[in-house]
């Protein structure tokens, strides 16, 4: 079965980033409208009418201008205005988001290299501000599960090399793997989590109870007792 099947939210979050990648991309080529009004992005419809009462005082007809030269000018405007408007609040923001959305797919290919799954959360209230097509770009990865999977410490400082795509990280699971001490630290000091599943690894008892006590965390599974520390149990 394809990776894409065994796991649709970690497939649409990369296909997200494919398609807002070359957004991005396309967004970032010199456009002549811009460039003949002596802008540059990011631009909003003010900057456009600002360029334009600048330029146009020099290029009137009535003003010495050439004719030829004025047309152009006005058909640079109506163009930059139209792209503004339609673009203005979009290309900046999804410039902005880039860094984190690169991190995170780092992140989803290693996770799906070693079998794991991830949890993506969307932000649908983003559509009144950038639109449909550009909400994805803000997905969140909120939880990565590597349960049960041939992983360790390498991989847990592998993740934390990555630490920009950690920051919406609340939920770690890697229940009977080969993680230790030396790995969950580097994990837990590049992300916030509040849910941890420390069941069968070999994180020491004393780490998971400081781990536990952590400001932000709910819970840690796995954390003994004192009853399980009694002789005649």
């Amino acid at each position: 079965m394809p990776d894409s099947e065994k796991n649709p939210a970690s497939a649409a979050l990369n296909a997200a980033i494919e398609r807002n990648a070359d957004v991005v991309k396309r967004g970032r080529r010199k456009k002549p409208f811009l460039a003949r009004l002596g802008l540059s992005l990011p631009v909003t419809p003010d900057d456009v009418k600002q360029a334009y009462r600048e330029k146009v005082m020099q290029a009137h007809p009535d003003k010495g201008g050439d004719a030829k030269q004025f047309q152009a000018l006005q058909d640079a405007f109506d163009e930059a205005l139209t792209f503004a408007q339609r673009n203005g609040k979009r290309l900046p923001w999804i410039g902005l988001q880039m860094p984190l959305y690169v991190a995170q797919r780092e992140i989803l290919q290693l996770v799906e290299s070693w079998g794991g799954s991830v949890e993506v959360q969307h932000l649908d209230w983003l559509e009144d501000t950038v639109g449909s097509d550009f909400t994805e770009i803000a997905d969140r990865l909120v939880e990565i599960d590597l349960s049960e999977r041939e992983v360790g410490d390498r991989e847990m400082i592998e993740l934390a090399e990555h630490s920009e795509g950690l920051q919406y990280l609340e939920v770690l699971r890697v229940t009977n793997t080969n993680v230790g001490d030396t790995g969950i630290l580097k994990v837990t000091a590049s992300s916030n989590l509040r849910y941890l599943d420390l069941r069968g690894t070999q994180v020491s008892q004393p780490l998971r109870q400081k781990l536990s006590q952590l400001p932000q965390m709910s819970r840690v599974e796995g954390v003994a007792s004192w009853r399980d520390w009694l002789p005649w149990r």
